[in-house]
């Protein structure tokens, strides 16, 4: 499932940040975990990003918690100690999203960015931050970018699926693999998910 030990940190300082995952760790459990959740709601696996993730690691050195506001789909994480427990609390937002009404919520953002149909390449950067005031970030924080972007008004019907619903009705995992009240809870199947990748 998951490759190479992500969950431990690498990288290089960063002006405002202690250590930031870099290279080939945050990658590929970025793009594994990622297109894990796609691949349940019939959306085409990601690529990794280059420019992407530059802009991702430059927003995320600033360690301010809010969105940047840029040209692409932006998700971000305070506090997990891995990409993919923070991924797994997005994909966990799912427990709330309608998909009856299909349109944004500000607690289902995450989620259905991560599983946006149209969306082709992420990229991803995360540092250590310890900065204070209402939009400080302590932890680990962890930016991704997404193009094209998702929450398209408009779109959430064709552009989320449903869990194990296809055009040739294959069945599909269903279900994301955490609860959440908040953008940094994460639930006891996402502890089993990366238990289980270390394993494999």
């Amino acid at each position: 499932m998951v490759a190479g030990g992500a969950s431990q940190p690498t990288g290089a300082a960063v002006a405002t940040g202690t250590i930031a995952y870099t290279g080939n760790a945050l990658q590929a459990a970025v793009l594994n975990s990622t297109n894990y959740y796609r691949a349940q709601h019939q959306a085409n696996a990601l690529t990794w990003d280059d420019a992407l993730a530059n802009y991702a690691q430059d927003y995320a050195g600033k360690c301010i918690w809010q969105h940047s506001n840029g040209p692409y789909g932006e998700n971000l994480a305070e506090g997990y100690t891995s990409p993919i427990l923070a991924i797994d609390g997005w994909a966990g937002e799912e427990q709330k999203y309608n998909y009856h009404k299909a349109k944004f919520s500000e607690s289902t953002g995450h989620y259905t960015q991560l599983v946006w149909k149209n969306t082709t390449a992420v990229g991803c950067g995360a540092v250590q931050c310890n900065t204070s005031g209402s939009n400080g970030v302590n932890g680990w924080y962890l930016v991704c970018e997404y193009s094209p972007r998702g929450n398209v008004v408009g779109e959430f019907k064709q552009e989320v699926g449903k869990p194990g619903e296809s055009s040739t009705d294959r069945l599909g995992f269903g279900g994301a693999a955490s609860t959440s009240s908040g953008l940094r809870l994460l639930g006891a199947l996402a502890a089993a998910y990366v238990m289980l990748a270390i394993c494999v």
